[in-house]
């Protein structure tokens, strides 16, 4: 494993199509990034980007329910 910034790194081997690589090697140009670095990049967004869309579905995963919620809560309790 190798480290940056301190932190440990794991390694990914991946497989791209051709016109995905020249598309990066594009970017790794116009950004004078390593490919690396742009990957890093684009996982970290992705992961982000879909920890934000788990949590905006779970509001009002009960709204289709008729049931108070705190009375439920309430009821759940008695059965303590």
């Amino acid at each position: 494993m190798a480290t940056l910034f301190g932190e440990m790194m794991g390694r990914i081997l991946l497989d791209l199509s051709d016109e995905v690589v020249r598309r990066l090697d594009d970017l790794k140009q116009s950004r004078n990034l390593p490919r690396a670095e742009l990957l890093r990049e684009a996982v970290d967004e992705y992961l982000e980007r879909h920890t934000q869309v788990a949590v905006i579905e779970a509001f009002g995963l009960w709204s289709e329910h008729d049931v108070d919620g705190v009375e439920y809560e309430r009821t759940l309790r008695e059965e303590w």
